[in-house]
């Protein structure tokens, strides 16, 4: 059953992932000084995106594909492409081809784009008050 309720909670979902994700990029070296046994730890590890992205992907396709056909909205299609793209890119191949600050550069600009998609959807479908019965 796809309701507003579940769009949205799709949406606040993909935000909170996102957000986490860029958190985890800017503060995990200054975390990693303070407290080195966090190395040893999932949250220490690349593969932590890996996890994120995991949750991510699927639930962010998802909220935005059904938000668009109900709005309209390409900010909200453009948004959640790029920030997608830039997210799953730099996760997966980030390392061999970008320096540790272009890579975290690249997934906060991702999480940002990608949130920002999330937000606005969620905003338009707030605000249109996407019923319940939308065709897909």
């Amino acid at each position: 059953m796809h309701s507003r309720r579940m769009q949205m909670v799709m949406d606040r979902a993909a935000i909170a992932l996102s957000t986490a994700c860029a958190i985890h990029c800017l503060l995990l070296p200054i975390l990693l000084v303070a407290l080195p046994a966090l190395a040893t730890t999932s949250i220490g590890r690349e593969s932590f995106h890996r996890l994120l992205l995991w949750f991510a992907f699927p639930v962010s396709v998802l909220a935005l594909t059904q938000g668009c056909r109900r709005h309209k909205d390409r900010i909200v299609l453009i948004a959640g492409v790029l920030g997608l793209v830039l997210i799953t890119t730099t996760t997966f191949i980030g390392e061999s081809f970008l320096n540790e600050n272009s890579e975290r550069l690249a997934m906060v600009v991702g999480a940002t784009a990608l949130s920002f998609g999330h937000f606005r959807n969620y905003r338009l479908c707030n605000k249109n008050n996407c019923k319940n019965n939308c065709k897909f």
